[in-house]
């Protein structure tokens, strides 16, 4: 690696993303970072819409991959790149101009194997209800996002690795569907005893989901993944997060249903009096979706670890079936912001 400026290939999966992948694409035109130095891999993954017509718009490299999913997309790029740094970012993420800049500082120290920094929600100016919501609570958030984590984390949104790293560890785990990025963060760290760096000034900015259903779908997927997650890793000394405390999260999450829809109730009566505002009263009905598609998601992923003691049911399963189970069909998926 180039101790002066290190070379990025910033990755990019994308799923019927014709609609917001130029903004994304032009961010990443305009770092304030040498053009020589990087380059834009963009990799779609059998998109039904005009996707890879707007991809051809721009000078990045394109590629195609029939293996639905977001870490075999990052994969094919991480094996077409040969930058000292690996970037990864999503379709509906806009790069701040110094991102670049930002990110690869931290790489002046060898003991450093990831680096990402703040994730932001992208105001257009005109947002729905539950774009404003997840501003307020934010679904994306790098390093450490509360208590009884395990390892520092980033998220794929915003995220990048030394090449030679995710090498060493085989790349991103093609056989999970969701928690892939929480998953590679982990193993860079236990794998090869380098730690993750989070760099404050290094921001994205990233388009929330716009529905309900896409809102619920998320959490839903979510909590899948966090279950997928407890039963790959619950064996690892220190792991916080057992059956038992995942029984008992659960058990906390539907007793607090209730109050969620009695305030639900109560908010609306205000609204009809004019002491609330259409945001005010649609805030504990936001609380009830993202807590109950999370419990249904870990609910799912219970039933198909077994109890959280066999993770390979869900690693197994054809991807095709799994995507339909956490995402809905294809055409679902083209009315809502889908998986990569």
């Amino acid at each position: 690696m180039s101790a002066s400026t290190p070379t990025v290939s910033v990755v990019i999966g994308v799923y019927n993303g014709a609609h917001e992948i130029g903004n994304c694409l032009e961010s990443l035109l305009n770092q304030n970072y040498p053009a020589s130095a990087y380059d834009i891999i963009v990799v779609e993954n059998g998109s039904t819409d005009n996707t890879t017509e707007v991809v051809e718009r721009y000078p990045v490299r394109l590629y195609c991959n029939t293996v639905r999913g977001l870490a075999p997309a990052r994969n094919l790029g991480l094996a077409k790149s040969d930058a000292d740094i690996i970037a990864t970012t999503d379709a509906d993420c806009i790069a701040h101009p110094d991102w670049l800049s930002e990110l690869v500082k931290a790489y002046a120290d060898p003991e450093v194997g990831g680096v990402g920094g703040l994730i932001l929600a992208y105001d257009s100016g005109e947002r729905s209800i539950v774009e404003v919501f997840s501003d307020e609570n934010p679904p994306l958030i790098n390093f450490i996002s509360g208590e009884n984590e395990f390892l520092p984390h980033l998220c794929g949104a915003h995220a990048s690795y030394r090449r030679s790293l995710l090498n060493q560890i085989g790349g991103f785990n093609d056989r999970m569907l969701t928690g892939e990025d929480i998953d590679v963060s982990w193993r860079i760290q236990l794998e090869t005893g380098t730690r993750l760096q989070y760099a404050p000034k290094a921001i994205i900015y990233h388009h929330h989901r716009t529905t309900r259903a896409g809102l619920g779908r998320l959490y839903r997927h979510y909590g899948f993944g966090e279950i997928l997650l407890d039963t790959m890793y619950g064996k690892y000394p220190g792991y916080p997060r057992s059956r038992s405390f995942q029984v008992r999260r659960i058990l906390g999450q539907a007793a607090a249903l209730p109050r969620y829809a009695l305030s639900a109730i109560l908010r609306q009566v205000r609204l009809a009096t004019g002491r609330a505002t259409p945001y005010q009263a649609a805030v504990p009905r936001l609380w009830f979706l993202i807590e109950s598609s999370c419990i249904r998601g870990k609910l799912e992923g219970l039933v198909a670890t077994r109890f959280m003691t066999d993770a390979r049911p869900i690693l197994d399963t054809d991807r095709a079936d799994l995507i339909d189970r956490l995402y809905g069909s294809r055409k679902d998926q083209s009315k809502t912001r889908p998986v990569d």
